[in-house]
């Protein structure tokens, strides 16, 4: 029998328009604050203490000011987390971060750790676009997003191993029967072994190599029935089997060159323009990183609803291969609808546009009711991938 799409309740459409506003303020905030200190001349004083406090070390002084930028960029964004975290999910009932499951030094700690590491990664790595920028003023911005590629596809192979631990804790599974079941599964689709951890807020596939593996939330086990876990699983396999974090890869490359070269084109523009103000004379300038911040952001909202776009049409795809692979038809489509007691089940045109990297929880469910090629006979999307149910695995 069909699962029906719930209807949406009050508070859930109060708890996305809620989360849909903090969000745009995020934005907003990410780029008011780029733009202030780079309108009212802050940005330039800024670096010149830096460079004092640097003794005129050109690395170190850009070291401080994107230190001390990403402080100020943490603590504008901090009320709205903590509105986020702390108002608006308990308010509306919403399960997740909360006062109730999230205490105010683990939060403290959720928002440090993320700055650290984002200074962290400017200390090691910021230096290269400056430097290529004043080494190739022209070129530097196909230069820098080739050499960044790389740094790109390292961050991806340890964000499991070294990044994510610093903020989860993660174990194996522990039901050993749903685990050699997980096993067969795999089997069936030709890997073996398949690394299933269980932790975190996420069901994800991350890392690439031989860092790659499922990450399942860590309260799976009571917020999904075995059948239901299996269905999850199926639809992240066809992330690790397919490789679907080298198409993340590749889009990422593509949003460097680009933006770079947005940088290279409006940054310099707006030098031109507003010098005097700004006090900045070239892009190699440390005091340049609110512009580049600035451009990046804006850009990334142009782009923000075809990314969005791309990615609901691979999470619908992960779907139709989780589908084929277990027939967890009326499992998924009740797990689906069971999510919409805190979201609603279809999303507001804002939602959908800006926030939405999977289908609908309405459209979830209702492909789960309906996509069963194989009680027809049709050719399933996915058979040269996997072996079709009730086929042997081999190894």
């Amino acid at each position: 029998m069909p699962v029906p799409v719930p209807e949406a309740t009050a508070s859930a459409v109060a708890y996305t328009h809620t989360l849909e506003f903090l969000w745009a303020a995020s934005q907003l905030a990410g780029l008011v604050l780029p733009g202030i200190l780079l309108f009212t001349g802050w940005g330039a004083r800024l670096r010149s203490a830096c460079a004092r406090l640097a003794r005129n070390n050109r690395f170190f002084t850009l070291v401080l000011f994107a230190a001390v930028y990403l402080v100020l960029a943490a603590l504008v964004v901090a009320p709205i987390h903590y509105v986020r975290d702390f108002v608006a999910g308990p308010l509306s009932g919403a399960s997740g971060k909360s006062a109730a499951s999230l205490s105010l030094a683990d939060w403290i700690v959720g928002e440090i750790v993320p700055a650290f590491a984002q200074a962290l990664a400017a200390a090691l790595f910021l230096w290269i676009p400056y430097w290529l920028i004043r080494r190739f003023p022209r070129w530097w911005w196909a230069i820098g997003a080739a050499a960044l590629v790389p740094v790109a596809f390292l961050v991806l192979v340890a964000l499991p191993v070294v990044i994510d631990p610093l903020t989860a804790h993660y174990e194996p599974l522990k039901d050993k029967a749903l685990a050699t079941r997980i096993e067969e599964l795999a089997a069936r689709c030709g890997v073996h072994d398949i690394p299933v951890f269980v932790g975190g807020d996420d069901d994800t596939v991350v890392g690439l190599g031989p860092t790659k593996r499922i990450f399942l939330q860590e309260d799976i086990a009571t917020a999904e029935t075995p059948e239901q876990i299996v269905g999850t699983v199926s639809h992240e396999l066809k992330h690790y089997v397919l490789g679907d974090n080298y198409k993340a890869l590749a889009i990422i490359a593509g949003l460097m060159f680009s933006g770079f070269l947005l940088v290279q084109i409006l940054g310099r523009c707006a030098i031109r323009r507003w010098q005097a103000r700004f006090g900045i004379g070239d892009l190699a300038d440390p005091a340049s990183l609110p512009l580049i911040v600035l451009v990046l952001s804006a850009f990334w909202l142009l782009v923000l609803p075809a990314f969005n776009w791309e990615a609901r049409s691979i999470e619908r795809e992960a779907d139709r291969f989780g589908l084929e692979l277990t027939h967890t038809n009326h499992a998924n489509a009740e797990l689906y609808a069971s999510w919409a007691t805190t979201f609603p089940a279809e999303y507001d045109w804002f939602f959908y546009t800006f926030r939405a990297t999977h289908p609908s929880l309405g459209d979830r469910i209702r492909f789960a009711n309906t996509y069963r090629p194989w009680e027809t006979g049709q050719p399933l999307v996915y058979a040269d991938v996997c072996k079709p149910t009730g086929a042997m695995p081999t190894r």
